[in-house]
């Protein structure tokens, strides 16, 4: 935590942009990876693991002529995490802010860049994460979805395929998580519209498909359409904007918040006292040398994976 004096904590601007943040639905990592606060920056606790806990072995047994039953022991191994600081400052100059006074107010506009640019960050994090196939299982498709496979490409086989694998290791995903490119080539699919209407819908192609009616057919929750973009081009380079989230694969996945017991694949976790703005905590200090104000928005955390197989990469590209 920050001890100096010259550092004010402004809970009220974190307010101000995570209200309009909350509008910009293009960053989805708080909904992958739900926030979860720790009295410690690091943390240990059990994890029980389907292979040296037997979670899915019969072993209850007809009670023998000695009066005993089968017996064995709940096996656990150990898992950690660990909180890092990560954050970004941008300068609001004494002469700017009066200059731009009657146009905007620059304190504002300024943090909010500054937020922005630091929840991108995240954003990548929790993107990289969670589309790690050496993390989770992972299967290709029946056909690479492209525009040249719209008659063959079966997003519900591979969905389908992908819950029962789920299904085999004792979990359930409750999330679809896909790209906006994924998400507008899946509705113009042929046997997704099939598997949906029973027909082809040749008329209307895949205007009538929403994320509430593909969500209800797969007896999911919900289904979270990755919208936000990054310029990977080096300074002074033209734009190079890509998908945060990719086009390689769609993730299933069972999506939980709270403790750690109440599953799914994972938390953001953060240090509660390092974190007086949630997530995201925005200060404010002088630099009178400078003769301007700085803000600053930072965030403790860690992007911690707890249940792999809560997890389902499907493929986009096929062998």
């Amino acid at each position: 935590m920050y001890n100096t004096t010259d550092a004010v904590p402004r809970i009220d601007l974190s307010t101000v942009l995570m209200e309009a943040v909350h509008q910009d639905e293009q960053f989805i990592g708080q909904l992958v990876l739900p926030v979860n606060e720790s009295e410690m920056e690091y943390g240990r606790y059990p994890r029980f693991r389907i292979a040296s806990g037997g979670l899915l072995k019969k072993q209850s047994q007809k009670r023998n002529q000695s009066g005993t039953y089968n017996e064995s022991n709940l096996s656990f191994e150990w898992d950690n995490y660990q909180t890092e600081e990560f954050g970004h400052e941008e300068r609001i100059d004494d002469v700017i802010r009066k200059r731009m006074k009657n146009f905007f107010d620059a304190e504002v506009i300024t943090a909010k860049d500054c937020m922005r640019k630091v929840m991108l960050d995240y954003e990548v994090t929790v993107a990289s994460t969670v589309l790690d196939p050496d993390t989770f299982n992972s299967a290709s498709p029946v056909a690479a979805y492209s525009n040249a496979n719209l008659a063959t490409m079966d997003v519900p086989a591979d969905i389908n395929a992908a819950i029962e694998a789920m299904n085999n290791v004792g979990e359930q995903p409750n999330t679809l998580v896909l790209s906006l490119h994924l998400w507008n080539l899946i509705k113009r699919s042929q046997k997704m519209q099939t598997y949906l209407y029973g027909f082809l819908n040749t008329t209307q192609g895949g205007s009538n498909i929403s994320t509430q009616i593909v969500a209800e057919a797969f007896n999911l929750k919900q289904i979270i359409i990755a919208r936000k973009t990054v310029d990977l081009a080096l300074p002074g380079k033209a734009p190079n904007i890509q998908p945060v989230w990719g086009n390689d694969y769609l993730f299933l996945g069972d999506i939980q918040g709270g403790d750690f017991k109440a599953g799914g694949v994972g938390r953001t976790m953060i240090w509660d006292a390092d974190s007086e703005g949630g997530l995201f905590t925005t200060d404010t200090y002088r630099d009178e040398k400078r003769r301007g104000d700085i803000v600053r928005v930072r965030s403790n955390r860690t992007e911690k994976i707890i249940n792999p197989n809560a997890g389902f990469l499907i493929s986009t590209t096929a062998d």
